[in-house]
């Protein structure tokens, strides 16, 4: 028997959980906060084994998170599962309390040799109907069963938890906006200096040879320099760096994105940052006139695939871009004929910050964050990126978006269809 009155233990259990509650306000990791919880069950129920499991949110069987205070061998190596008794809390929300579980039956996945586990005292961590876990301690045959007063206490402790559970999941989910938030201001500001390098070019073109230059030519100067300037503009106000939403993340702007007009934007950008290459639009039958998404991540994403071949062109080369179905995405094929990629260095092209050796000897400008942002940008909207190539004989780079699911497929009429620029 327990030396002490269930009073005197309910009131040191209350004082050891004051004491959690300050210990949980920290902004830590989850696992990190699971440790003084468990251990805080065995604390202050005097139990010889306690754990606590985490659910997956919308799952009431996968577990995400688990910690425990007890031998290691009375667990499996990979996460356990809410099966058995163990599971009844989670589809009850109720405590589940008894003396001795051999026999029991129910005690499916409780150990009950090595040591032997006897009483079971299992509290659902509740948030309004919702159950995000559950809190367990256990004891040996030679230990006594628990009580009322270890029930109301690890009711109470269960209560700390799913505190504790919610915050690290707003923090995290805080994190993982502001970790977006960055990567699209370094996208944005990433992008801003291909209509720059326009604008630039333009001006130097004025102030060379303003005198020499037609009507038409100075008209067609100056309106570049304006598209550049508005690029710039779209860019610092649009959705890359726009204000958060409600969540705290970046704003993202999904619509029905028109691949002619994406095209045809695209080319009138890019077709000045190097006149000397062409760019080359090619439409494969029964490709998607359309898709939903972000109109502005999209364009993003092709600005740098484009721009990146382009770089790696000679002046008289094609770059071309094809636009074809691939099942419930449109695909964008973007084919220049440089030097190529070693297969020794394609596993790395779209790693930050990473260049090729042959791009560092050529002096082909650039930080090497291109391809990274091609990749982030396509995964932001469920797509994939790739690359076929070989040395000496060019490169495709590839992007895939997908169509919205419940979006009739519109397909173009068969036959050819392509136009130069």
């Amino acid at each position: 028997m327990r030396d002490v009155t269930a009073e005197e233990r309910r009131m040191a259990g209350l004082s050891r959980l004051n004491s959690l509650a300050r210990q949980l306000l920290d902004e830590k990791p989850l696992d990190a906060l699971l440790t003084p919880i468990v251990d805080t069950a065995k604390e202050i129920t005097g139990a010889e084994f306690s754990a606590v499991l985490v659910l997956r949110p919308g799952s009431q069987r996968e577990v995400a998170h688990f910690a425990y205070n007890a031998p290691r061998e009375l667990f499996p190596e990979r996460l356990p599962r809410a099966v058995g008794l163990l599971a009844e809390p989670i589809r009850t929300r109720a405590v589940v309390r008894t003396p001795d579980i051999r026999g029991h039956p129910q005690a499916v996945g409780i150990p009950v040799e090595h040591p032997p586990i006897a009483a079971l005292l299992a509290v659902p961590i509740l948030l309004g109907d919702r159950v995000l876990g559950e809190v367990v301690v256990a004891n040996s045959p030679r230990n006594p069963a628990f009580d009322e007063t270890d029930e109301a206490l690890m009711d109470e402790l269960a209560a700390h938890a799913a505190h504790a559970v919610t915050l690290a999941r707003i923090h995290r989910a805080h994190e993982d906006d502001e970790e977006t938030r960055r990567g699209l201001v370094e996208i944005a500001l990433h992008d801003i200096r291909t209509p720059l390098t326009v604008a630039r070019g333009f001006l130097t073109t004025i102030r060379s040879y303003g005198n020499e230059l037609s009507d038409e030519d100075r008209d067609t100067s100056f309106d570049s320099i304006e598209q550049a300037l508005d690029r710039i503009q779209s860019l610092v106000e649009g959705p890359l760096l726009g204000n958060p939403d409600s969540t705290g993340g970046p704003t993202r702007a999904v619509e029905v994105v028109d691949v002619n007009v994406l095209m045809d934007e695209l080319v009138a950008h890019l077709s000045e940052y190097r006149p000397e290459v062409s760019l080359e639009v090619n439409f494969e039958p029964g490709g998607p006139e359309s898709f939903v998404g972000d109109r502005v991540v999209a364009r993003e994403l092709l600005d740098n695939l484009v721009t990146n071949a382009i770089k790696h062109s000679t002046a008289g080369d094609v770059v071309s871009i094809t636009v074809r179905p691939e099942g419930e995405s449109v695909r964008f094929d973007v084919t220049d004929r440089g030097p190529g990629i070693p297969p020794s260095e394609q596993d790395r092209v779209f790693d930050k910050g990473y260049r090729t050796h042959g791009s560092v000897a050529a002096g082909i400008p650039g930080t090497g964050q291109g391809l990274s942002i091609v990749r982030r940008l396509a995964e932001l909207q469920g797509g994939t990126v790739g690359l076929s190539s070989r040395t000496g004989q060019g490169s495709t780079f590839w992007a895939t978006l997908p169509l919205e699911p419940s979006a009739r497929r519109r397909r173009r009429p068969e036959g050819p269809a392509a136009f130069l620029w």
